[in-house]
């Protein structure tokens, strides 16, 4: 087996070691997810694992336990999970709750159905709503619940998002939100207050609207503090649930489908994907259709002609999955160090159409002839503001999302045009005038340039000295509010 390269940002979070069963839980930044392992007397289940399977496989190894369970909340949408090879690798039974129909092996439990794991077990409590068959996992010890694994039911100070496993004709938003209402109810909240909240996702994840920061909880508190568990009808929490969702990343969709057919496994991808390419073989995959996909922070050196740029450690699969098909052809340019890391990243979220990387990157793609824009202007934050923006020649374009506009407000007359709705939106944004392209902290401005460039804008102006707060703090621009 190919090994993942090893990411910086994967975290191991709460850890907690008794007589009876040993927990560990991993944090992956650039998702906001988590996953577990959980292991009692050499027996280990995971709990929704990441696509790259290999910290589950050596911490069993390095236990001496045997993986018996690969236990998934729901068929995920933000990422690919590791269930398959998981279970391949480890000889593990794949378990869904009530409902769940794959296609492949894989144990449909019952609700209420207890899961034998050593000297503790695994209760399976349905809690559809998120999806029909989205379940919590209950650890029980001694006959006790000791902590809940909640998936996308419940995260801290919010529920999971019940707009993406809508069927036309058979399943409402309204009727999933209502699911979700009597699962948190009926379910959840009837577990004991000291029962320990490990939840699927933490703050920055697209699968609740406002997911609050921290690795775990307690059933007392999120009772407490959690706006969706306070007495309210079912109608007012529907309403209080979806108001203000954004839309689902495009490629949320893409990535349920590949979890319920069976993804390729990550350690056959990376063995085709992660190549070094030659200049001339970079660019013959650009003359076919690729697309070159550019993480570089800092485009001060050139930026390149029909690439779409998106920093590394800017939510960059967050981004890419935002503006980017999921069936894209794509070619990496990248710093030092960060190309191989960045495949692994475009594979977990299902971007396995990679063709390579440039070796040596841009470096050897400027010296040797590769196409440069001359349609953008990068300037000083000053020089950006610093403008009459009239019908006749300026433009701001404003990307940042609607919340952000009513809570800080924007440029006077500017367009507003969220990023993920820029290709859809272009008839908005003027070609013949010189459009000024901003956001908060100048990352996603650089996206939606590049998304422009490629549509065939000739005048575009961007900076990298930061975005609208900066500019509204300095009194450079003339601000409008909601």
């Amino acid at each position: 087996m190919k090994a993942a390269p090893r990411i910086y940002e994967n975290q191991e979070g709460e850890k907690v070691e008794n007589a009876n069963f040993f927990i560990q839980q991993y944090y992956i930044e650039c998702l906001s997810t988590f996953s577990y392992y959980i292991e009692s007397k050499g027996e280990a289940a995971v709990i929704d694992p990441l696509r790259d399977i290999e910290q589950y496989v050596e911490l069993a190894k390095d236990r001496n336990a045997q993986i018996k369970w690969v236990l998934e909340t729901h068929f995920h949408a933000d990422f690919v999970s590791g269930h398959r090879e998981l279970a391949a690798v480890t000889g593990a039974t794949i378990v869904y709750g009530p409902t769940a129909i794959a296609n492949f092996p894989m144990k449909q439990a019952k609700d209420g159905e207890l899961l034998p794991l050593g000297s503790v077990q695994i209760r399976v409590d349905h809690t559809p709503g998120h999806t029909m068959e989205s379940s919590c996992f209950v650890l029980v010890n001694n006959g006790k619940d000791h902590s809940v694994y909640t998936g996308d039911t419940l995260f801290l100070g919010e529920v999971g998002r019940p707009d993406l496993a809508v069927k036309s004709g058979e399943l409402t938003v309204e009727m999933l939100a209502a699911y979700l209402y009597d699962s948190l109810r009926n379910k959840v909240m009837k577990l004991n207050d000291d029962v320990i909240v490990y939840p699927g996702h933490g703050a920055g994840s697209s699968c609740g609207k406002a997911i609050g920061a921290g690795k775990f909880c307690t059933i007392g508190i999120q009772k407490q503090k959690n706006y969706a568990l306070q007495p309210m009808s079912k109608e007012d929490f529907s309403k209080s649930v979806l108001e203000g969702m954004p839309k689902p990343p495009q490629y949320f969709f893409h990535d349920a489908k590949l979890n319920k057919s069976g993804p390729t496994d990550i350690t056959v991808l990376l063995n085709e994907v992660q190549k070094a390419l030659t200049f001339e073989q970079f660019m013959g995959y650009v003359k076919s259709g690729a697309t070159i996909l550019d993480t570089r922070p800092n485009v001060a050196e050139g930026i390149i002609d029909g690439a779409i740029n998106i920093t590394f450690m800017s939510g960059l699969v967050n981004f890419v999955g935002a503006v980017i098909k999921p069936d894209t052809k794509l070619v990496i340019i990248a710093n030092q160090g960060e190309a191989q890391d960045t495949i692994l990243r475009l594979l977990r979220i299902g971007y396995d159409n990679i063709l390579g990387y440039l070796q040596g990157g841009f470096e050897v793609y400027k010296n040797n002839g590769g196409g440069l824009a001359t349609t953008v202007k990068l300037v000083s934050l000053v020089e950006f503001c610093d403008v009459k923006v009239d019908t006749e020649k300026h433009v701001f374009l404003d990307v940042r999302g609607p919340g952000e506009h009513k809570e800080t407000g924007f440029i006077k007359g500017a367009i507003r045009v969220p990023l993920p709705e820029v290709e859809a939106n272009l008839a908005k944004i003027p070609k013949d005038k010189i459009v000024h392209v901003y956001c908060k902290t100048g990352g996603r401005a650089k996206i939606a340039m590049s998304l422009l460039v490629k549509n065939g804008y000739k005048n575009l102006v961007i900076t990298q000295e930061g975005g609208f707060p900066s500019m509204k703090e300095k009194q450079l621009v003339e601000v409008e509010n909601i």
